[in-house]
Protein backbone atom coordinates (compact mmCIF):
# COMPACT_ATOMS: atom_id res chain seq x y z
CA UNK A 1 0.00 0.00 0.00
CA UNK A 2 2.92 2.37 0.66
CA UNK A 3 4.22 1.59 -2.83
CA UNK A 4 0.78 2.22 -4.34
CA UNK A 5 0.46 5.58 -2.60
CA UNK A 6 3.97 6.56 -3.68
CA UNK A 7 3.18 5.81 -7.33
CA UNK A 8 -0.09 7.72 -7.16
CA UNK A 9 1.57 10.65 -5.40
CA UNK A 10 4.05 10.93 -8.25
CA UNK A 11 1.25 10.68 -10.82
CA UNK A 12 -0.89 13.32 -9.07
CA UNK A 13 2.01 15.51 -7.88
CA UNK A 14 1.27 15.13 -4.19
CA UNK A 15 3.11 14.05 -1.07
CA UNK A 16 2.38 10.38 -0.42
CA UNK A 17 1.43 11.12 3.20
CA UNK A 18 -1.36 13.41 1.98
CA UNK A 19 -3.28 10.73 0.07
CA UNK A 20 -5.16 7.66 1.29
CA UNK A 21 -7.02 4.91 -0.54
CA UNK A 22 -10.80 4.62 -0.34
CA UNK A 23 -13.16 2.29 -2.26
CA UNK A 24 -14.93 5.04 -4.19
CA UNK A 25 -15.45 8.79 -4.41
CA UNK A 26 -18.66 8.51 -2.40
CA UNK A 27 -16.75 7.02 0.54
CA UNK A 28 -14.07 9.68 0.36
CA UNK A 29 -16.53 12.55 0.29
CA UNK A 30 -18.55 10.98 3.11
CA UNK A 31 -15.36 10.92 5.17
CA UNK A 32 -14.87 14.64 4.67
CA UNK A 33 -18.45 15.82 5.21
CA UNK A 34 -19.13 13.58 8.18
CA UNK A 35 -15.89 14.64 9.89
CA UNK A 36 -16.60 18.36 9.70
CA UNK A 37 -18.21 20.09 12.67
CA UNK A 38 -20.90 22.38 11.34
CA UNK A 39 -22.41 25.38 13.14
CA UNK A 40 -26.02 26.56 12.91
CA UNK A 41 -26.26 28.92 9.96
CA UNK A 42 -23.54 27.23 7.93
CA UNK A 43 -24.19 26.57 4.26
CA UNK A 44 -22.94 23.89 1.90
CA UNK A 45 -22.57 24.97 -1.72
CA UNK A 46 -23.05 22.64 -4.67
CA UNK A 47 -23.87 22.92 -8.38
CA UNK A 48 -27.27 21.99 -9.76
CA UNK A 49 -25.42 19.38 -11.86
CA UNK A 50 -24.33 17.54 -8.69
CA UNK A 51 -24.19 13.73 -8.76
CA UNK A 52 -27.28 12.34 -7.04
CA UNK A 53 -25.46 10.45 -4.28
CA UNK A 54 -23.62 13.61 -3.27
CA UNK A 55 -26.82 15.61 -3.13
CA UNK A 56 -28.22 12.94 -0.80
CA UNK A 57 -25.15 13.22 1.41
CA UNK A 58 -25.50 17.00 1.70
CA UNK A 59 -29.18 16.55 2.55
CA UNK A 60 -28.17 14.05 5.24
CA UNK A 61 -25.79 16.61 6.76
CA UNK A 62 -28.61 19.16 6.79
CA UNK A 63 -31.09 16.69 8.32
CA UNK A 64 -28.64 15.53 10.99
CA UNK A 65 -28.19 19.17 12.01
CA UNK A 66 -31.97 19.67 12.26
CA UNK A 67 -32.00 21.87 9.18
CA UNK A 68 -29.70 24.49 10.69
CA UNK A 69 -27.10 23.67 8.02
CA UNK A 70 -28.53 24.37 4.58
CA UNK A 71 -27.56 23.48 1.02
CA UNK A 72 -27.25 26.34 -1.46
CA UNK A 73 -27.38 25.46 -5.14
CA UNK A 74 -25.37 27.24 -7.80
CA UNK A 75 -27.37 26.94 -11.01
CA UNK A 76 -25.48 26.60 -14.27
CA UNK A 77 -27.31 26.73 -17.58
CA UNK A 78 -25.13 25.18 -20.24
CA UNK A 79 -24.08 25.94 -22.90
CA UNK A 80 -22.00 28.77 -21.48
CA UNK A 81 -18.36 29.80 -21.70
CA UNK A 82 -15.93 29.44 -18.81
CA UNK A 83 -15.79 33.23 -18.54
CA UNK A 84 -19.58 33.37 -18.19
CA UNK A 85 -19.47 30.55 -15.67
CA UNK A 86 -16.86 32.27 -13.49
CA UNK A 87 -18.74 35.58 -13.57
CA UNK A 88 -21.92 33.83 -12.50
CA UNK A 89 -19.95 31.93 -9.82
CA UNK A 90 -18.60 35.14 -8.27
CA UNK A 91 -22.04 36.76 -8.32
CA UNK A 92 -23.53 33.69 -6.61
CA UNK A 93 -20.93 33.78 -3.83
CA UNK A 94 -21.39 37.52 -3.33
CA UNK A 95 -25.13 36.93 -2.87
CA UNK A 96 -24.93 33.84 -0.65
CA UNK A 97 -21.79 34.12 1.49
CA UNK A 98 -21.44 36.47 4.46
CA UNK A 99 -19.86 36.39 7.93
CA UNK A 100 -23.31 36.02 9.48
CA UNK A 101 -24.35 33.20 7.16
CA UNK A 102 -21.23 31.67 5.65
CA UNK A 103 -20.76 29.00 3.05
CA UNK A 104 -18.69 26.58 5.13
CA UNK A 105 -17.64 24.28 2.31
CA UNK A 106 -18.09 24.17 -1.46
CA UNK A 107 -18.25 20.87 -3.32
CA UNK A 108 -17.17 21.42 -6.93
CA UNK A 109 -16.87 18.85 -9.70
CA UNK A 110 -13.60 18.78 -11.60
CA UNK A 111 -15.54 17.05 -14.39
CA UNK A 112 -19.27 16.90 -13.80
CA UNK A 113 -21.10 13.67 -14.55
CA UNK A 114 -24.19 14.83 -16.45
CA UNK A 115 -23.74 17.08 -18.25
CA UNK A 116 -20.04 16.32 -18.59
CA UNK A 117 -18.07 19.56 -18.24
CA UNK A 118 -14.50 20.28 -17.20
CA UNK A 119 -14.90 23.11 -14.72
CA UNK A 120 -12.25 25.86 -14.42
CA UNK A 121 -11.42 24.72 -10.90
CA UNK A 122 -8.05 26.47 -10.73
CA UNK A 123 -9.83 29.83 -10.75
CA UNK A 124 -12.74 28.56 -8.65
CA UNK A 125 -10.47 27.30 -5.89
CA UNK A 126 -8.73 30.66 -5.62
CA UNK A 127 -12.07 32.51 -5.59
CA UNK A 128 -13.37 30.27 -2.79
CA UNK A 129 -10.21 30.35 -0.69
CA UNK A 130 -10.12 34.15 -0.89
CA UNK A 131 -13.48 34.01 0.93
CA UNK A 132 -12.24 31.43 3.50
CA UNK A 133 -14.55 28.75 2.11
CA UNK A 134 -13.36 25.16 2.38
CA UNK A 135 -12.97 23.53 -1.04
CA UNK A 136 -13.75 19.91 -1.82
CA UNK A 137 -13.11 18.92 -5.43
CA UNK A 138 -15.02 15.88 -6.62
CA UNK A 139 -12.78 14.48 -9.33
CA UNK A 140 -14.64 11.19 -9.72
CA UNK A 141 -14.16 11.28 -13.51
CA UNK A 142 -10.90 13.22 -13.57
CA UNK A 143 -7.83 11.04 -13.00
CA UNK A 144 -6.74 9.46 -16.25
CA UNK A 145 -8.99 11.73 -18.31
CA UNK A 146 -7.16 15.00 -17.65
CA UNK A 147 -3.90 15.92 -15.86
CA UNK A 148 -4.13 16.56 -12.11
CA UNK A 149 -1.57 18.54 -10.11
CA UNK A 150 -2.67 18.52 -6.49
CA UNK A 151 0.15 20.76 -5.26
CA UNK A 152 -0.73 23.41 -7.84
CA UNK A 153 -4.49 23.19 -7.20
CA UNK A 154 -4.22 23.59 -3.41
CA UNK A 155 -7.74 22.38 -2.70
CA UNK A 156 -8.51 21.41 0.89
CA UNK A 157 -9.80 18.02 -0.25
CA UNK A 158 -9.71 16.18 -3.56
CA UNK A 159 -11.30 12.82 -4.38
CA UNK A 160 -10.91 10.81 -7.57
CA UNK A 161 -11.72 7.31 -8.85
CA UNK A 162 -8.80 5.32 -10.24
CA UNK A 163 -11.23 2.68 -11.55
CA UNK A 164 -12.87 4.91 -14.16
CA UNK A 165 -10.43 6.55 -16.59
CA UNK A 166 -7.13 5.43 -15.05
CA UNK A 167 -7.93 1.70 -15.64
CA UNK A 168 -7.44 0.30 -12.12
CA UNK A 169 -9.91 -2.33 -10.91
CA UNK A 170 -13.12 -1.35 -9.09
CA UNK A 171 -13.31 0.05 -6.48
CA UNK A 172 -10.15 2.04 -6.13
CA UNK A 173 -10.12 5.72 -5.28
CA UNK A 174 -7.90 8.37 -3.75
CA UNK A 175 -8.67 10.94 -1.08
CA UNK A 176 -6.25 13.84 -0.81
CA UNK A 177 -6.39 16.04 2.28
CA UNK A 178 -4.32 19.17 2.78
CA UNK A 179 -1.88 18.74 5.67
CA UNK A 180 -3.58 21.44 7.72
CA UNK A 181 -6.93 19.60 7.47
CA UNK A 182 -5.74 16.06 8.19
CA UNK A 183 -6.01 16.15 12.03
CA UNK A 184 -9.82 16.44 11.83
CA UNK A 185 -10.62 13.98 9.01
CA UNK A 186 -11.69 10.42 9.78
CA UNK A 187 -12.79 7.63 7.45
CA UNK A 188 -16.46 6.90 6.87
CA UNK A 189 -15.96 3.68 8.87
CA UNK A 190 -14.48 4.20 12.33
CA UNK A 191 -12.27 1.31 13.42
CA UNK A 192 -9.51 0.46 15.89
CA UNK A 193 -7.04 3.13 14.73
CA UNK A 194 -9.35 6.01 15.62
CA UNK A 195 -7.73 8.91 17.47
CA UNK A 196 -7.99 12.66 18.11
CA UNK A 197 -6.23 14.25 16.39
CA UNK A 198 -6.64 11.69 13.65
CA UNK A 199 -3.85 9.35 12.66
CA UNK A 200 -4.66 10.03 9.03
CA UNK A 201 -2.74 7.20 7.38
CA UNK A 202 -3.45 4.59 10.07
CA UNK A 203 -7.18 5.28 10.29
CA UNK A 204 -7.77 5.11 6.55
CA UNK A 205 -5.50 2.11 6.04
CA UNK A 206 -7.49 -0.08 8.42
CA UNK A 207 -11.25 0.40 8.49
CA UNK A 208 -12.08 -3.25 9.10
CA UNK A 209 -11.83 -6.23 6.81
CA UNK A 210 -11.69 -5.18 3.16
CA UNK A 211 -10.34 -6.58 -0.09
CA UNK A 212 -7.16 -4.66 -0.92
CA UNK A 213 -6.66 -6.35 -4.29
CA UNK A 214 -8.25 -3.52 -6.31
CA UNK A 215 -5.73 -1.08 -4.84
CA UNK A 216 -2.95 -3.43 -5.89
CA UNK A 217 -3.91 -3.01 -9.55
CA UNK A 218 -2.69 0.60 -9.55
CA UNK A 219 0.93 -0.23 -10.52
CA UNK A 220 -0.22 -2.31 -13.51
CA UNK A 221 -2.68 0.40 -14.58
CA UNK A 222 0.01 3.09 -14.47
CA UNK A 223 2.50 0.87 -16.28
CA UNK A 224 -0.09 0.20 -18.98
CA UNK A 225 -0.61 3.93 -19.38
CA UNK A 226 3.14 4.56 -19.55
CA UNK A 227 3.50 1.89 -22.22
CA UNK A 228 0.92 3.58 -24.45
CA UNK A 229 1.70 7.14 -23.41
CA UNK A 230 -0.37 9.56 -21.34
CA UNK A 231 -0.63 12.09 -24.16
CA UNK A 232 -1.47 9.35 -26.66
CA UNK A 233 -4.38 8.14 -24.52
CA UNK A 234 -5.76 11.57 -23.69
CA UNK A 235 -5.35 13.00 -27.18
CA UNK A 236 -7.02 9.97 -28.77
CA UNK A 237 -10.03 9.86 -26.44
CA UNK A 238 -10.51 13.63 -26.52
CA UNK A 239 -10.34 13.77 -30.31
CA UNK A 240 -12.71 10.82 -30.61
CA UNK A 241 -15.20 12.51 -28.26
CA UNK A 242 -14.94 15.70 -30.29
CA UNK A 243 -15.38 14.01 -33.68
CA UNK A 244 -17.95 11.50 -32.40
CA UNK A 245 -20.02 14.24 -30.81
CA UNK A 246 -20.04 16.27 -34.02
CA UNK A 247 -21.01 13.15 -35.97
CA UNK A 248 -23.94 12.42 -33.64
CA UNK A 249 -25.13 16.03 -33.71
CA UNK A 250 -25.14 15.97 -37.51
CA UNK A 251 -27.02 12.65 -37.62
CA UNK A 252 -29.54 13.84 -35.04
CA UNK A 253 -29.85 17.37 -36.43
CA UNK A 254 -29.15 18.73 -32.95
CA UNK A 255 -26.17 20.14 -31.03
CA UNK A 256 -23.18 19.31 -28.85
CA UNK A 257 -23.48 20.88 -25.40
CA UNK A 258 -19.81 21.59 -24.63
CA UNK A 259 -17.21 23.83 -26.17
CA UNK A 260 -14.03 21.91 -26.98
CA UNK A 261 -12.05 23.31 -24.04
CA UNK A 262 -14.80 22.11 -21.69
CA UNK A 263 -14.66 18.56 -23.05
CA UNK A 264 -12.45 15.74 -21.86
CA UNK A 265 -13.24 12.27 -23.16
CA UNK A 266 -17.02 12.54 -22.74
CA UNK A 267 -19.41 14.43 -24.98
CA UNK A 268 -23.08 15.37 -24.56
CA UNK A 269 -25.41 15.55 -27.56
CA UNK A 270 -29.09 16.53 -27.68
CA UNK A 271 -31.56 13.87 -28.80
CA UNK A 272 -34.12 14.62 -31.57
CA UNK A 273 -37.27 14.18 -29.50
CA UNK A 274 -40.34 16.23 -30.34
CA UNK A 275 -41.80 15.91 -26.84
CA UNK A 276 -39.14 15.63 -24.11
CA UNK A 277 -41.93 15.19 -21.53
CA UNK A 278 -43.34 12.07 -23.22
CA UNK A 279 -44.43 9.65 -20.47
CA UNK A 280 -42.84 6.69 -22.27
CA UNK A 281 -39.37 8.11 -21.53
CA UNK A 282 -39.69 7.53 -17.78
CA UNK A 283 -38.68 4.59 -15.60
CA UNK A 284 -36.43 1.98 -17.17
CA UNK A 285 -37.36 2.83 -20.75
CA UNK A 286 -33.87 3.76 -21.91
CA UNK A 287 -31.99 0.96 -20.19
CA UNK A 288 -34.45 -1.73 -21.21
CA UNK A 289 -34.65 -0.58 -24.83
CA UNK A 290 -30.94 0.00 -25.36
CA UNK A 291 -29.78 -3.22 -23.74
CA UNK A 292 -32.54 -5.56 -24.90
CA UNK A 293 -32.92 -4.37 -28.48
CA UNK A 294 -29.63 -2.77 -29.48
CA UNK A 295 -26.92 -4.04 -27.11
CA UNK A 296 -25.49 -0.54 -27.00
CA UNK A 297 -25.48 2.13 -24.31
CA UNK A 298 -24.82 5.80 -23.70
CA UNK A 299 -26.26 7.63 -20.70
CA UNK A 300 -29.55 9.45 -21.50
CA UNK A 301 -30.62 12.21 -19.13
CA UNK A 302 -32.88 15.23 -19.11
CA UNK A 303 -31.39 18.68 -18.66
CA UNK A 304 -32.94 22.12 -19.17
CA UNK A 305 -36.01 20.72 -20.89
CA UNK A 306 -34.17 18.49 -23.37
CA UNK A 307 -33.00 14.89 -23.48
CA UNK A 308 -29.27 14.43 -23.99
CA UNK A 309 -26.90 11.49 -24.16
CA UNK A 310 -23.46 11.43 -22.62
CA UNK A 311 -21.12 9.31 -24.72
CA UNK A 312 -17.73 8.17 -23.43
CA UNK A 313 -14.75 7.77 -25.77
CA UNK A 314 -12.21 5.15 -24.72
CA UNK A 315 -9.01 3.72 -26.15
CA UNK A 316 -10.96 0.59 -27.15
CA UNK A 317 -13.67 2.53 -29.05
CA UNK A 318 -13.63 4.28 -32.40
CA UNK A 319 -16.02 6.20 -34.63
CA UNK A 320 -17.90 3.00 -35.55
CA UNK A 321 -19.16 2.86 -31.96
CA UNK A 322 -20.61 6.34 -32.36
CA UNK A 323 -22.22 5.16 -35.59
CA UNK A 324 -23.86 2.24 -33.77
CA UNK A 325 -25.02 4.69 -31.10
CA UNK A 326 -26.54 6.93 -33.76
CA UNK A 327 -28.48 4.06 -35.32
CA UNK A 328 -29.94 2.98 -31.98
CA UNK A 329 -30.95 6.40 -30.72
CA UNK A 330 -32.31 7.57 -34.07
CA UNK A 331 -34.57 4.52 -34.32
CA UNK A 332 -35.75 4.95 -30.74
CA UNK A 333 -36.41 8.69 -31.11
CA UNK A 334 -38.17 8.25 -34.46
CA UNK A 335 -40.41 5.59 -32.95
CA UNK A 336 -41.25 7.73 -29.92
CA UNK A 337 -41.95 10.75 -32.16
CA UNK A 338 -44.15 8.76 -34.58
CA UNK A 339 -46.27 7.32 -31.77
CA UNK A 340 -47.48 10.83 -30.92
CA UNK A 341 -48.40 11.91 -34.43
Amino acid sequence: MDAVRKLLAEYLNSDAEDIVMVPNATGGINAVFRSLKFTAGDKIMHFNTIYGAMKSLIQFISDSNNGTVTPVEFVVNYPMSNAELLESFVNFLDANHSPESPIRIARVDHISSTPSFINPIEEMIQILKARNILVLIDGAHAVGQIPIDLKALQADYYVTNCHKWMYAARGCSVLYTDKTRQPTIHPAYISSNYGVPTRYQDEFFWTGTVDYSSYMTVPAALEFRRAIGEDVIRNYTHQLALEGGQYLAERFGTEVLQKEEQMGSMVDVALPLDNPDDEILTGNFWIDTLFDKYDVYASPYKYNGKWWIRVSAQIYTDLSDFEACAVAFLEICNEVNSNKQ
